[in-house]
C-alpha cells in the first residue's frame, strides 16, 4: 500500500492492487489509455468502456482494478503525486552540496520535471484534477511529497527554518500554481513552459530565502 492510499474515499478506492508484473503491465495500460482518451475525447465523454478498448483489454478486466471511472482517475492521480514525491525524495542524493540556492533549485527542477516529462499527459491530469475532490485527495496524497521536501529543507547546509514544514507547504502550493497556470491557457502555454524552469527557480530561491531569514511581512 502506498502512502495514499490510507485516506482514499470508498467510492474511489481501487479493488485490488497489481502485484504479479502482468496485472501491473495491464494497470499501466489502462492508466497510459486513461490518458489517451482524455486528450482525445475530453473528460465528458471518457467512458470505462472507451479506455478498455484503448486499452486493448476488456471491461471486465478494467473493473477487476476499478469499480468505476471515478476511481480510474483518482487512482491516475495518486499515481502522479507518487511520481512527484519519489522525484522530491531523490534529490538529495543529486546534491552534495545542500547550500539554500542549491537546495531551492533541486526542488524547483524536481516539481518541474515531472511536469513537464509528458505534457500532454500533464494537461490531462490537470483536467482530472478537476473532477476529483482535491480537499480529499491532498490530505493524504500530498503527505509523502511534502515530508520529502521537509527533509531536504531540514539538511539545508547554510540556513534553519522555523517551521519546515510550513515552508514546504508554502512552497508546494506556490510550485503548484505556476506550473498549473503555465499549462493552462492553450495560447500561452508554449511560451510559458519555455520560461517555467527559470521562473519556478526564481520562485523557489526568493521564497526559501525569506523564510529562511524570518521574514514574516
Amino acid at each position: 500500500m502506498n502512502a495514499a492510499d490510507t485516506a482514499v474515499p470508498p467510492a474511489l478506492k481501487s479493488r485490488k492492487s497489481p502485484r504479479q508484473r502482468r496485472s501491473v503491465a495491464t494497470v499501466e495500460l489502462i492508466q497510459e489509455a486513461t490518458i489517451q482518451v482524455l486528450l482525445s475525447d475530453g473528460l465528458a465523454r471518457l467512458t470505462t468502456t472507451r479506455v478498455a478498448e484503448r486499452a486493448g483489454v476488456s471491461v471486465g478486466s478494467l473493473y477487476q482494478y476499478f469499480p468505476n471511472k471515478q476511481a480510474l482517475l483518482f487512482a491516475l492521480l495518486l499515481s502522479h503525486f507518487d511520481e512527484m514525491a519519489a522525484a522530491m525524495e531523490g534529490v538529495a542524493a543529486q546534491l552534495p552540496d545542500r547550500t539554500l540556492d542549491r537546495l531551492a533549485d533541486g526542488i524547483a527542477d524536481a516539481y518541474v520535471d515531472v511536469k513537464m516529462a509528458k505534457p500532454e499527459a500533464t494537461t490531462a491530469l490537470y483536467r482530472v484534477a478537476a473532477a476529483i475532490d482535491q480537499v480529499r485527495l491532498s490530505a493524504d496524497a500530498v503527505q509523502r511529497l511534502e515530508a520529502a521536501t521537509v527533509a531536504l529543507l531540514q539538511g539545508a547546509s547554510d540556513a534553519r527554518f522555523a517551521d519546515p514544514r510550513r515552508t514546504a507547504f508554502t512552497l508546494l502550493g506556490a510550485l503548484a500554481g505556476v506550473t498549473r497556470g503555465s499549462f493552462g491557457n492553450p495560447a500561452t502555454r508554449d511560451e510559458a513552459l519555455a520560461h517555467l524552469p527559470v521562473e519556478a527557480r526564481r520562485l523557489a530561491r526568493a521564497y526559501l530565502r525569506a523564510a529562511a531569514a524570518g521574514d514574516d511581512d
